[in-house]
């Protein structure tokens, strides 16, 4: 099982779990990506939280292809 097959995973019981109690699935996304952000800071650090927000921020842009460079 790939790593991105995990976090899709846990992203559907993240939305499941929210809904149930009358969260919306954007809400929930929402506070997972901020929880996510705070957690990977105390894990690696602020620049590499830094740098990983400007490189997923660049592939909402357009500016960057990440379905086919991902090697994280």
């Amino acid at each position: 099982m790939s790593k991105y097959t995990i976090a899709k995973d846990a992203l559907q019981q993240l939305v499941a779990d929210g809904e149930a109690v009358g969260w919306s699935k954007d809400e929930m996304l929402l506070t997972m990506i901020v929880s996510a952000v705070s957690e990977y800071k105390s894990s690696a650090g602020k620049e590499a939280a830094r740098e990983a927000l400007v490189y997923e921020l660049g592939e909402i842009a357009g500016a960057i292809d990440t379905q086919l460079i991902r090697s994280r």
